[in-house]
C-alpha cells in the first residue's frame, strides 16, 4: 500500500482503483482527509460527532477526557492516534540540513 501513497498516483473510489490522473491525490485521499476530519471533529467539542469518529479509528477517551478544553483535548486525541512522535523529530533533526547563519 505504501507504494500507492507517493507520486502522482489518485485513488477512484468509484471503481476503487489507482490511477495516474484524477481528481484527489492517494495520499490525500488516505492520509491527509482522514487526519483533518479528526483534528477538526475534535476542535468542534461535540462529543456525539467525536466519539463515533474516534471509535473507527480506534481512539478510546474517558468520560473525563471529552471535557478537556480544546488544546488538550486535540493534544490527547492526536497523541493517541500517532502515539509518541518524539522519534519523527528526533528523525527530522538528524536527516535535515542545518541551516547556518552568515
Amino acid at each position: 500500500m505504501a507504494k500507492f501513497l507517493w507520486g502522482d498516483l489518485f485513488y477512484e473510489p468509484e471503481t476503487r482503483k489507482f490511477k495516474r490522473s484524477g481528481d484527489t491525490r492517494s495520499f490525500v485521499h488516505f492520509i491527509l482527509e482522514p487526519f483533518y476530519k479528526v483534528v477538526a471533529v475534535s476542535i468542534s467539542e461535540e462529543r456525539a460527532e467525536l466519539e463515533p469518529v474516534l471509535s473507527k479509528v480506534g481512539v478510546v477517551l474517558s468520560s473525563g477526557e471529552y471535557k478537556l478544553d480544546i488544546k488538550p483535548l486535540v493534544r490527547l486525541v492526536l497523541r493517541k492516534l500517532l502515539g509518541d512522535t518524539s522519534c519523527l523529530v528526533d528523525l527530522m533533526v538528524a536527516e535535515f540540513p542545518t541551516v547556518t547563519q552568515s
